[in-house]
């Protein structure tokens, strides 16, 4: 079962994103294994390791002569934590510790600020704006929200209301593993602070 938790964009290392709340869902029995291991988020290599580890899969050992020179060169410096190298073989044990499941934007109102700014997002997860307790004067931009797949959240009085509801990122890719990744070394920094300073890959 993954524990939902809340951060904010602003606290992840990750350039270039609007201000938005982001939500996590954390694996728990990957957090406790990366926690038994001592290692933390698995960003340390740069993109091109979150690619190697994205071509592996969990826990099958796979012929190093299969992997090109610089993803050898790769799972021969990341930590055992992360994947482990015997003899002819290779063997990845990391997966995600956290999906961002939702990016959620402030806005005044619905208009081409708030759908570009939602729009940054859409390659890494499911978006959502929440507005003012007005709602849209005309259903143009609310219905091209929708279509983008973009929810609307009306905030009326002490409730939400949904005006359209986000839709799902429903393909993985690296661009999320890496966003993952950094929001999953924001938590750490916030929740388990003795963690963010061990040894870190990919």
């Amino acid at each position: 079962m993954s524990l939902a938790r809340t951060i904010a964009s602003r606290t992840v290392a990750f350039g270039g994103l609007p201000d938005a709340v982001l939500r996590l869902e954390i694996d728990p029995a990957e957090h406790a294994r990366r926690q038994a291991v001592g290692i933390g988020p698995v960003t340390g290599y740069g993109f091109g390791g979150l690619g190697t580890l994205g071509s592996l899969p969990e826990n099958l050992p796979v012929p190093l002569a299969a992997l090109t020179p610089a993803q050898r060169e790769y799972v021969s410096q990341v930590p055992a934590g992360i994947c482990t190298v015997s003899r002819d073989h290779v063997t990845r044990h990391a997966i995600r510790a956290c999906q961002v499941t939702l990016a959620e934007i402030t806005a005044p109102m619905l208009g081409r600020l708030a759908f570009d700014a939602a729009g940054s997002y859409r390659q890494f997860t499911a978006v959502a704006v929440r507005i003012g307790r007005r709602r849209p004067r005309t259903d143009d931009w609310l219905d091209r929200f929708a279509r983008a797949g973009i929810g609307v959240f009306l905030d009326d009085g002490d409730r939400t209301v949904t005006l359209a509801r986000p839709r799902p990122r429903l393909r993985a890719t690296l661009e999320s593993w890496w966003l993952a990744e950094a929001a999953y070394a924001a938590w750490l920094h916030r929740e388990e602070p003795r963690y963010c300073s061990g040894r870190t890959g990919a």
